[in-house]
């Protein structure tokens, strides 16, 4: 059985995302779809000793553009994440691994799209972590039809026989891939144990940059089932 994710590219997802990427064998980055601003796509949140703070990228809200053809804007905010990142996880134990990951990518000025940076990250993480999952985009495939159909067509191409979705997407699936030949299931996230975290109350909905400071390569048995 092959099973394929196709979800949008996030920016310093939370560790539910690398749980899907962790339980499928090829993941679709849907970055040809039309850009939410306000979304995961250009911000997350990390956690502080004061509670959880947000990291956006400053990519404005025109709506009048597909994920893929968002362009990072110039300014300090590559510097200020990063040096965020480093102040806040200063002392855990992992930091070294963070910044190992993190700071070639965010140091890259060659990566102009949103797109392309949330992706260099996604597969660093995941390369980090020691997951087989073979990544594809979305706009590699020539699929027609509704906004389910062109999902379906995907898993055709790349011979997929499940789908897992996340259960968001259970406001608009309803029966389309009854007759499709492909199967469907939902993501169950977690459940997750907890760890030592630096803010006042726990939160499993933070990125998972938060997980690696403290767990390390441990991350990965944390977000397995």
């Amino acid at each position: 059985m092959k099973t394929c994710v196709i979800s949008q590219s996030n920016y310093l997802p939370w560790k539910g995302y690398f749980q899907m990427i962790a339980e499928t064998d090829i993941f679709v980055f849907y970055d040809t779809v039309q850009f939410t601003k306000r979304d995961w796509r250009s911000r997350n949140k990390i956690m502080t000793p004061r509670g959880p703070t947000w990291l956006t990228i400053p990519v404005g809200g025109d709506r009048n553009r597909r994920i893929d053809e968002v362009i990072l804007p110039k300014g300090e905010w590559r510097e200020n994440h990063i040096e965020t990142i480093r102040r806040i996880y200063a002392y855990s134990e992992n930091i070294r691994d963070l910044e190992s990951i993190l700071e070639p990518i965010f140091e890259n000025e060659k990566i102009t799209l949103l797109s392309e940076f949330n992706q260099a990250i996604i597969r660093k993480i995941s390369e980090y972590l020691e997951l087989n999952t073979v990544f594809m985009n979305a706009s590699d495939f020539d699929v027609k039809g509704d906004r389910i159909q062109r999902l379906i067509e995907i898993c055709k191409a790349v011979d997929a026989d499940v789908y897992l979705s996340g259960p968001a997407a259970q406001n608009y699936i309803t029966n389309e891939f009854e007759n499709s030949g492909i199967e469907l299931k939902w993501m169950e996230y977690g459940p997750f144990d907890l760890y030592e975290q630096c803010g006042p109350n726990f939160s499993h909905e933070v990125s998972i940059v938060d997980t690696i400071a403290v767990l390390g390569k441990e991350t990965i048995a944390h977000i397995r089932k």
